[in-house]
C-alpha cells in the first residue's frame, strides 16, 4: 500500500466505481468482486446509501446519477421536476409515471412518480437508457426531424435490454415510422423483462422536448385498455406543454 493511502476511501471508491458500472448489484456481487468481507462491503454501501450516491431497491443497489451532475444539468433537472401536472396523471392511471428527455443517444429521466404518487422519485431522476430501450426513448425520436433523427441513429448502438430489444437498425427505423403514424411508442418488456410502457410525446412550440410514459406489469397493460391509457397520456402530455410553456428556463 502506497504510504499515504486511505484504506477505507479507496475501498469505498471502488464500490461506487463497481455500482457505477452495474445496472443494479448485490451486496453478494460486491463481496465476490472486490473480495469484501460482509460486514465490510454493509457499511460500504450503507455510507454510500445515506451520502445519495447510490440508492436501494430491494437487494440491488444503484448508482444515483443525479449526484453526477454539474449544475446547470441539476438546475435543468430541477426545473423538470417541478412539474405538478404529472401527478394529476399519476394518480388518475395508478400507474408508475415517467418524464424523459434525450442527450445525446441516451434517454434520461426526468420526472418518475410511484405509488402513493404523492412525491418525486429524486434517485430514480438523471437515470439513463439507450434511447432505443424504452417506449420514452423510440416516441421522441418518432417526432424528431428528419436531420435529428438521422444524427442520432447514426451514433446510436442498438445495445440488447433483454431479447425483446430491437437490434435490427433496418426494422426499428420502420418501427419508429409506425410509432410516428400512430402517436405512441408501446415497449413490450424491451428494456425490462415483464414490465410494459406506453408513451406519448411532449411538445414545446411544436417541437418534441420529452416524452410522458406509464410503465406497469404486463398484465396490467393489454391490447384491450391501450387506447384508454393513450388518451389519459395525450390529455396529460399537453398539461404538460401547457405548463412548461410558463418555465422560461426548462430544457
Amino acid at each position: 500500500m502506497a504510504q499515504n493511502e486511505v484504506s477505507t476511501l479507496k475501498k469505498g471508491l471502488l464500490v461506487l466505481e463497481l455500482v457505477k458500472r452495474s445496472k443494479g448489484i448485490t451486496l453478494r456481487q460486491v463481496m465476490d468482486e472486490l473480495s469484501l468481507s460482509k460486514s465490510t462491503a454493509f457499511r460500504l454501501l450503507t455510507t454510500l446509501e445515506e451520502m445519495d450516491y447510490v440508492y436501494k431497491i430491494q437487494t440491488q443497489y444503484l448508482i444515483n446519477h443525479k449526484m453526477f451532475l454539474d449544475s446547470f444539468e441539476k438546475h435543468s433537472e430541477m426545473e423538470w421536476a417541478s412539474l405538478r401536472s404529472i401527478y394529476q396523471l399519476a394518480k388518475k392511471l395508478q400507474m408508475s409515471t415517467y418524464i424523459g428527455k434525450v442527450d445525446g443517444t441516451d434517454l434520461v429521466m426526468t420526472q418518475v412518480l410511484h405509488s402513493p404518487f404523492q412525491e418525486s422519485a429524486d434517485e430514480e431522476i438523471g437515470n439513463r437508457s439507450k434511447l432505443h430501450q424504452s417506449a420514452l426513448g423510440k416516441v421522441i425520436l418518432a417526432n424528431l426531424d428528419e436531420e435529428s433523427l438521422e444524427s442520432i441513429l447514426d451514433k446510436l448502438s442498438l445495445e440488447r435490454a433483454t431479447k425483446n430489444t430491437f437490434q435490427d437498425s433496418q426494422l426499428f427505423r420502420y418501427h419508429l415510422k409506425a410509432i410516428g403514424q400512430e402517436g405512441y411508442a408501446f415497449d413490450d418488456e424491451e428494456r425490462i423483462v415483464g414490465i410494459r410502457c406506453l408513451a406519448v410525446p411532449v411538445f414545446r412550440n411544436q417541437e418534441v422536448v420529452a416524452a410522458l410514459a406509464i410503465a406497469a406489469p404486463a398484465v396490467q397493460i393489454s391490447r384491450g385498455n391501450i387506447k384508454q391509457i393513450i388518451s389519459k397520456l395525450n390529455t396529460g402530455s399537453k398539461a404538460i406543454t401547457k405548463e412548461i410553456e410558463t418555465i422560461v428556463n426548462i430544457k
